[in-house]
């Protein structure tokens, strides 16, 4: 496990923060973000400043006047995907990336290295249908009213959930957590990467993260891994990971949004603050046949929002 912890982390490092991939003849900002050269010119091009450029991320002003790639960090990249390629079974065995695509000409997974290939050699027109892009085809996140406790107040597109100061009259239907305000997603997830954004701004009191299938919905929860929860909360002015015991979350400043990754392939879930690079917080080992994202908040004066899928 702890090889395992070491490898993730590393492979965390090495990723492109735009296309998600390991980094591609890496450039390295004076803010030391770490950016593909191709996703960089394009943010740069995208950008439209002049001769001025700013980091993707954090927005600062580059000194750079030229897009220098880091030998150093290119051959790190490199070692990485040939023993990635070699050692891990979900990756490809010839360029080390993640086979997260699907060829339905070959009928079999490829990795994100063959969509980067095609799109540069072939008129996309050409291969339209052909390829399965998992990250533009996940489904935004929507919440289960059958789910929701009776003191919440949901929105009609079911994106957004508040405390009402009152409980209502509802069905005590099996799914419904009947206690705590507590409700969880329509959808739950089996496999993949899957990543949805949760707006907290201004909430004093908010828990959000993943919930196994198999919870019970009736009575007080114990938000703790061994019990199904895999969560992190904000309550009484405190940030912390819903670990025994909690945990403080690892920022710099006070979040507005919550970006929540889950990879099921790999048992695992992070936390994010969209505009940081660093992880709030990360769970290793999520064991669950399927886990629903999950959600609670008792702040009657402003509500929990779920934001269009990033």
């Amino acid at each position: 496990l702890e090889a395992l912890g070491l490898r993730v982390h590393l492979e965390d490092d090495l990723s492109c923060p735009i296309c998600g991939h390991i980094l591609s003849k890496p450039v390295v900002l004076t803010c030391k973000h770490r950016f593909c050269k191709a996703c960089l010119k394009d943010s740069w091009e995208t950008q439209g400043s002049g001769d001025s450029h700013f980091c993707p991320l954090c927005w600062r002003r580059s000194s750079m006047d030229q897009i220098v790639v880091s030998s150093v960090l290119e051959r790190a990249c490199e070692s990485f995907k040939e023993s990635r390629g070699r050692n891990d079974p979900e990756a490809c065995q010839e360029h080390g990336e993640k086979l997260t695509m699907f060829c339905l000409e070959d009928l079999e997974p490829i990795c994100g290295y063959l969509l980067r290939t095609w799109r540069t050699s072939l008129d996309p027109e050409m291969i339209s249908g052909a390829l399965i892009d998992v990250a533009k085809h996940l489904d935004p996140v929507i919440l289960d009213p059958n789910t929701a406790a009776s003191c919440f107040i949901l929105s009609e597109d079911l994106t957004v959930v508040q405390t009402a100061s009152q409980n209502f009259k509802l069905p005590d239907n099996p799914e419904r957590f009947d206690i705590s305000a507590e409700m969880l997603a329509a959808e739950g997830y089996t496999s993949g990467r899957h990543s949805w954004d949760v707006e907290v701004k201004d909430n004093t009191y908010w828990v959000v993260g993943i919930a196994s299938e198999s919870i019970n919905r009736k009575g007080k929860h114990v938000l703790t891994p061994a019990e199904g929860f895999w969560t992190i909360r904000f309550r009484n002015g405190e940030h912390k990971a819903c670990t025994a015991p909690w945990e403080p979350l690892n920022m710099t400043k006070t979040p507005e949004v919550i970006r929540v990754v889950l990879d099921m392939d790999r048992g695992k879930v992070t936390f994010y603050d969209p505009g940081e690079r660093t992880p709030l917080y990360t769970f290793m080992d999520v064991i669950t046949p399927r886990a629903f994202p999950y959600f609670c908040t008792a702040c009657k004066e402003h509500p929990m929002k779920i934001l269009p899928a990033p």
